[in-house]
């Protein structure tokens, strides 16, 4: 289990990597659009959009705060959710609601409102940390030093309790550390293929159990065959698609890919609120019943662009690959070999779970600014 949860972490870092390479290659030639700062002294009324290499919120925001960077640090005051992803992330201010953050290493040392989700490769939560509400986290090595108001659901590698936790512990981990300053005011129920350590002084006022991960149960030829088949017809459709879009989309393609390579943030960031934010407008429409026929064609082009998103992610990936091995190869190359990394990251367990669905919303977003783009030129030479 820590070995898959640390992998899966790694290659997240290396899907952060090959974007950030290039934003902070272009940083030193465009500061203002690579950092973004909100100072102590500015306050913004309504929801904030933040997407750069560096992004820095010191300042009071009067709605809810989506962030992307390479570096992303909120020390000032969030008056509604927090939704951030970022190399490096760290949150030591003050957020009255939710707080939802994805990146490589992050640190919580603020005051959370209600309940805490993250994800990241090291995942540290301070002694000055306060979580009113609830915690559900996910990393290679997890350090929970602060007090936690509600329950606690982990998968980690590696797990430290050091603290109160208001209600029951349930964790997936490799290792479990109970420390001597933990108090547990409910059960502990883990899954380890070992003991955990429990520290003299720590309290638990429950029980704890430990639960023995079950065995991986045996595929079955039929259903082998039934996932090999359907993993062949994704990869050669996808790989169809992609060579229709290099031949006869070319400038488009390459709008979207270059894209990717000097906003990568931004493209993660949008991908993210748009994945969101189309659902739910779907859903509106679908209640007002009138308006269902909307719903449907809305909804069935946002699958459309969805899946099609991809394909400019993984161009990006072999573009990546290939200017430090061929420089001069072209872009039907760049996307195969692109596929064929990118295929291999996610049939793998548990790490393709975490690969697909940034690859996705890394390509949506640069297809939407790249749309954007197009379509405000179309205006202005009035082709439309």
């Amino acid at each position: 289990m820590k070995t898959r949860v640390a992998g899966a972490a790694s290659i997240v870092a290396i899907v952060f990597f090959f974007s950030t390479a290039n934003a902070q290659e272009r940083a030193g030639r465009s500061g203002s659009r690579s950092r973004v700062t909100v100072p102590a002294s500015q306050v913004v009324n309504g929801d904030y959009f933040a997407f750069g290499g560096s992004v820095e919120i010191s300042g009071t925001i009067n709605g809810d705060l989506y962030a992307s960077g390479g570096q992303v640090v909120i020390d000032g005051t969030v008056n509604g959710d927090v939704l951030v992803a970022g190399g490096r992330v760290s949150l030591s201010g003050t957020v009255s609601q939710d707080v939802r953050a994805a990146g490589g290493q992050v640190t919580i040392s603020g005051s959370v409102g209600r309940n805490l989700t993250v994800a990241g490769g090291q995942v540290e939560l301070a002694p000055s940390t306060v979580v009113r509400g609830g915690l559900v986290a996910a990393g290679g090595n997890v350090d929970l030093s602060a007090p936690v108001a509600g329950a606690v659901k982990i998968a980690a590698g590696t797990l430290t309790v050091a603290n109160r936790v208001g209600g029951n512990v349930d964790a997936a981990v490799g290792t479990l550390r109970i420390a001597s300053r933990a108090d547990i005011q409910g059960d502990v129920n883990y899954w380890s293929g070992r003991e955990a350590s429990v520290s003299e002084g720590a309290r638990i006022s429950g029980k704890i159990v430990r639960n023995v991960p079950p065995k991986r149960p045996r595929l079955f030829p039929a259903a082998f065959f039934a996932w090999l088949g359907f993993v062949s017809i994704n990869f050669l459709s996808t790989l169809i698609l992609g060579l229709l879009s290099v031949r006869f989309l070319p400038r488009f393609h390459q709008t979207v890919v270059t894209t990717l390579k000097e906003r990568p943030w931004a493209s993660l960031g949008i991908g993210f609120v748009a994945a969101i934010v189309v659902p739910v407008v779907c859903s509106l429409l679908f209640a007002t019943v009138v308006a269902i026929p909307v719903a449907i064609i809305l909804l069935t082009a946002f699958f459309i662009v969805l899946y099609w998103a991809r394909i400019y992610a993984i161009g990006r990936i072999g573009e990546f690959i290939l200017a430090r091995l061929r420089p001069n190869s072209g872009r039907a190359s760049a996307f195969v070999l692109g596929l064929f990394v990118y295929y291999l990251l996610a049939i793998i367990p548990f790490i393709g779970w975490l690969v697909v669905p940034l690859v996705v919303l890394f390509g949506l977003g640069a297809e939407l600014i790249a749309r954007k783009q197009f379509y405000v030129t179309a205006r202005t030479q009035g082709l439309i």
